[in-house]
């Protein structure tokens, strides 16, 4: 008798067990799947204010570009400041190694514009009067059409 109801009380016993483990394991379960989806979430958003800080630079580069062309050409006063290209190319390096060819591009397509500007700013030093009548800034316009062009590409491939 002692063992029937030994058994009657098991019996009784076993659907309480058994709802403790499953809310011990759906609590554990519960906390993984937040623990991945805030995880996943907080990645996202440290790649995403990365590219944002990519393509602020870039925008800052442009406005270098011509605060440089305004400074060297036309103002005749120096400009040293950084290019924010470097802070592009480090984030690229750093962050997004799969941007090394838009990152490329943009370098290749400054590389003439800064030519012309020093080009320039050296004809202006040696002759002011044959700068003036000789002044084309073409060169450099279609120069800048593809550094647009070179941004641009960059940052249609960070919105992705």
């Amino acid at each position: 008798m002692a063992d029937v109801s030994l058994t009657v009380q098991f019996a009784n016993v076993l659907p309480v067990i058994i709802g403790g483990v499953l809310a011990i394991a759906g609590g554990l379960a519960s906390q993984i799947a937040i623990h991945r989806l805030s995880d996943s979430r907080d990645r996202k958003k440290v790649r995403r204010e990365r590219l944002e800080s990519l393509v602020k630079a870039l925008y800052a580069h442009e406005q270098w570009v011509t605060g440089k062309q305004n400074k060297l050409i036309f103002k005749n006063e120096d400009h040293d400041e950084p290019a924010p290209l470097n802070e592009i190319r480090m984030l690229q390096a750093l962050h997004f190694p799969e941007l090394s060819k838009e990152v490329l591009d943009v370098q290749e397509a400054f590389s003439p514009m800064l030519e012309f500007i020093h080009n320039q700013r050296i004809a202006r030093m040696k002759d002011e009067k044959a700068f003036i009548a000789n002044w084309n800034p073409s060169p450099f316009n279609e120069a800048y059409k593809n550094h647009l062009r070179a941004a641009k590409a960059l940052t249609e491939r960070c919105s992705h």
